[in-house]
């Protein structure tokens, strides 16, 4: 046996680990406790994503670690969670963020305020309910399209997504509706709209949507379907609802009305999305990546993410959403001019 070249490859190998850290070697959390940032009120629904995933990475992560939760809640806690991860987070990987689309949104990313670009970020995976879907009280579809009192849509802000079906319908298909923003979010929505007090909202929760079908309430408007930048498919629990790009096309939009709408919606395609901080080793998020994989081949998970957020999730792995992520960004600032133009033109604030 050649010792000498037997030492050589010995002390190289050590160099090159040593070189790359730990990050080189294949990673093991036993006795580690990861952090997951929550950029959400604790309860709300990218809270209830965040701690079923977490429960699960912790089984299925090598070493199963623990995990503790930190949640931002109102205030602009979605900035601030994310200008807390992109500055102050360790990149060490055992630091993780539960987001949503928000953090994704490209007027939101430009604001002076936000200290973080998401483009940077180590997404580990994300889940997508299947698109909002825009519904109405029951009787009052006609008024929709007509010349009489406004429709009434609850609204906590002009950033939720889904808010951008309604804006283009407005202005591009002649809706009539009025604006009443001030909700704290789809709850706070979903009981105004039960009692009478808005006439029009939507949400991606199936579970929502069905329990107002059968009870009744609503009847569906439109919605915003699967896909990005085109080519959008509809729901399987809504095979018949009209897909709002669909409808739009009829209006024969400019370039600029159709890139200022996908602007706005175009970050809904991540919705919930899970991530390490930018520069994590690729060690660890390979390992994360891993994991989401065996966690969503988890029938005990699936059954879970089907009954608490939607019959109809998409799962997107990392790579996916780090390329979804990345198109998004890519909207021009003409773009983004555009939609916050109708923002203000109906008095819908940004923030």
């Amino acid at each position: 046996m050649d010792y000498s070249r037997t030492v050589s490859i010995a002390v190289t190998l050590a160099a090159v680990l040593a070189a790359h850290g730990p990050s080189a070697m294949a990673q093991d959390y036993k006795g580690k406790t990861l952090n997951m940032i929550v950029a959400s009120n604790a309860g709300g629904g990218t809270d209830r994503i965040g701690r079923l995933f977490g429960l699960y990475l912790e089984k299925h992560l090598p070493g199963n670690p623990k995990i503790v939760y930190r949640n931002f809640g109102a205030g602009g806690g979605k900035i601030r969670a994310a200008n807390y991860f992109a500055l102050q987070a360790k990149n060490d990987g055992y630091t993780l963020m539960q987001t949503d689309s928000s953090v994704a949104q490209p007027h939101i990313v430009r604001r002076k305020v936000s200290k973080f670009d998401p483009t940077k970020f180590e997404p580990i995976g994300g889940f997508n309910a299947g698109g909002s879907v825009v519904f109405i009280r029951k009787g009052h579809l006609k008024r929709l399209t007509g010349k009489g009192d406004p429709v009434i849509v609850g609204a906590t802000s002009g950033s939720r997504s889904w808010q951008a079906m309604l804006v283009w319908g407005k202005e591009y298909l002649g809706w009539n509706l009025k604006w009443i923003p001030g909700y704290k979010g789809t709850r706070s929505m979903m009981k105004a709209l039960r009692q009478g007090e808005i006439d029009v909202m939507a949400t991606a929760s199936s579970k929502r949507v069905d329990g107002l079908l059968k009870d009744g309430v609503i009847e569906i408007v439109a919605q915003e379907g699967i896909g990005f930048g085109g080519d959008y498919k509809a729901r399987a629990a809504y095979p018949d609802a009209p897909v709002f790009p669909a409808m739009l096309e009829k209006a024969k939009l400019s370039k600029l009305a159709w890139e200022g709408y996908n602007s706005w919606i175009g970050a809904s395609q991540v919705d919930k999305w899970l991530t390490l901080p930018a520069g994590t080793p690729k060690a660890h998020v390979a390992a994360y990546r891993k994991a989401f994989d065996s966690v969503v081949a988890d029938k005990a998970f699936i059954k879970l993410l089907h009954k608490s957020f939607s019959k109809d999730a998409v799962i997107i792995n990392g790579a996916r959403v780090a390329e979804l992520v990345a198109a998004i960004q890519s909207v021009s600032d003409e773009a983004i001019a555009h939609a916050g133009a109708l923002r203000k033109k109906f008095e819908l604030s940004s923030r």
